[in-house]
């Protein structure tokens, strides 16, 4: 049987081209740990080497209930360097959300809260050891059922299908991690494919806020094809903001606006677009953020719109406190064409569009749609005044075939 160290390997659980994680007992300890050795090929690149040494660090710094632990640093022959961690002996996140899709799974309320709560505890570590993972994905988080070596740091508990009553997720893989205390923020791009935030696509200034668009963007992919509240919707619209002063300033206000989200109703079915239009929604709770006027091209919207023949007015609005809002559009449009709807706002400083299929679109001043079939729909436009009056205005369109 193969031996690191003093660990004696028994299973392999994952292999990369940067480096191979296996199961293993500790002999001297009498333990179940994970060992994760750097690939052969990259032990003698430094900059490999140092981003896996890194790795080890950061989670030293970072330590928490919800964050993998490390337990030791070693080195093979022709210095291949290992971590010992703490064993995740159930996987992947992602892994698990796919197996359960399978069988016809959706997210409900509490996996959504149990995914939430954990993300922002692990993060809350990581950011206050000022890192940023720059990493984030579904196959980043690990499941584990071992308990955590203090009983009493109070870790957040399953309950349900997705993550079990037994189980406690862990965020893993800190090799990408940026030191904020060592770097200006300037970082070149990183991350997995859609969960990596806009700033680190280019090459640009990182901080926390980039993790809570990853966070966002991982809920969103978790609750595809649930039916929850669509203050959930705008609550993660907020969090995947193009430009990070738009999104919440830390993980306790990101926490905060989801498990507010969540206590409002239910969704109902979206019904077909061609027969009636969008159904009114719960208002949103949110907080004044900075104007980005952006054009956003979304095709064949299931609402159907169109520019045909276009009849512009001048349009209704809400008005409180010296704030108003109101959208300018077709009333009229064709099936096939696009047409624009544009935001028109006064003394505000943040919005959010509610779109005939459902989706929430945060801060966009100018929205144009493609047609797909015919009837009727509507547009929302929601923010709130500066004495705290939320403002919503509607507008309905016909669409003709």
């Amino acid at each position: 049987m193969q031996r690191i160290g003093r660990y004696e390997v028994t299973d392999r659980l994952g292999a990369g081209s940067f480096a191979t994680v296996h199961r293993a007992h500790d002999l001297r300890l009498d333990d179940e740990v994970a060992v994760k050795v750097l690939a052969e090929n990259h032990a003698l690149n430094p900059d490999m080497l140092e981003r896996f040494i890194g790795e080890g660090r950061a989670l030293r710094r970072a330590r928490g209930p919800h964050v993998a632990a490390i337990h030791d640093i070693g080195e093979l022959p022709h210095n291949q360097p290992y971590l010992v961690l703490e064993l995740a002996d159930r996987g992947t996140l992602g892994d698990r959300v796919e197996t359960l899709r399978a069988q016809g799974w959706t997210a409900d309320r509490g996996d959504v809260l149990v995914v939430a709560r954990s993300l922002a505890a692990a993060l809350g570590a990581v950011h206050r050891a000022q890192l940023v993972h720059r990493d984030l994905s579904p196959w980043n988080l690990l499941l584990t059922s071992r308990p955590e070596a203090n009983a009493s740091s109070g870790a957040v508990r399953g309950g349900g299908a997705l993550i079990a009553e037994d189980e406690r997720l862990l965020l893993a893989d800190l090799g990408m991690c940026k030191d904020l205390a060592r770097s200006s923020g300037m970082t070149v791009a990183a991350g997995t494919s859609g969960f990596r935030p806009p700033e680190q696509e280019r090459h640009g200034r990182v901080d926390a806020r980039a993790d809570i668009w990853a966070i966002s963007a991982l809920l969103a992919w978790l609750t595809e094809g649930a039916t929850l509240p669509t203050a959930l919707g705008r609550a993660l619209a907020r969090g995947t903001a193009e430009n990070p002063r738009r999104r919440p300033a830390d993980v306790e206000t990101w926490l905060a606006s989801i498990e507010e989200a969540l206590t409002e109703p239910a969704a109902a079915p979206a019904p077909e677009p061609a027969e009636q239009g969008s159904t009114s929604t719960p208002r949103a709770r949110r907080r004044p953020r900075l104007i980005l006027a952006a054009v956003l091209v979304v095709l064949g919207l299931a609402a159907g719109l169109g520019i045909g023949e276009q009849i512009w007015h001048d349009p209704p609005g809400a008005v409180a406190d010296g704030a108003s809002l109101a959208i300018s559009g077709p009333e009229e449009v064709s099936v096939g064409e696009t047409a624009t709807f544009t935001a028109d706002a006064e003394g505000v400083e943040s919005w959010v569009w509610e779109l005939p299929d459902g989706r929430f679109l945060a801060d966009e001043g100018t929205i144009s749609m493609t047609a797909s079939s015919a009837g009727s729909a509507e547009v929302v436009l929601r923010s709130r005044a500066p004495d705290g009056t939320e403002l919503e205005t509607r507008h309905r369109f016909r669409v003709d075939g």
